[in-house]
């Protein structure tokens, strides 16, 4: 049976959020190794770098969920 072309989208919507989601889980993973304790180095800009690099995960994590709802949104399931 032939697809319609609104079920074509749907799966290449739902293959892009299950792309999306996945990339959201590495970073929250990638995340935790910063928290839940402060940052804690003797060397203070080792320190800097490290609360930087938690930073740029958390606006990953932000964009990536962002991404997610607006994809879900723009071809809704019938």
């Amino acid at each position: 049976m032939a697809q319609t072309n609104y079920e074509i989208l749907i799966e290449m919507r739902n293959t892009i959020v299950e792309y999306l989601e996945e990339e959201k889980s590495i970073n929250e993973k990638a995340l935790t190794s910063y928290e839940p304790k402060p940052i804690q180095d003797d060397d203070a800009e080792i320190r800097r770098m490290r609360e930087k690099e938690s930073i740029k995960l958390r606006d990953r994590i932000i964009e990536l969920s962002r991404h997610i709802a607006v994809i879900k949104r723009m071809y809704p399931s019938k």
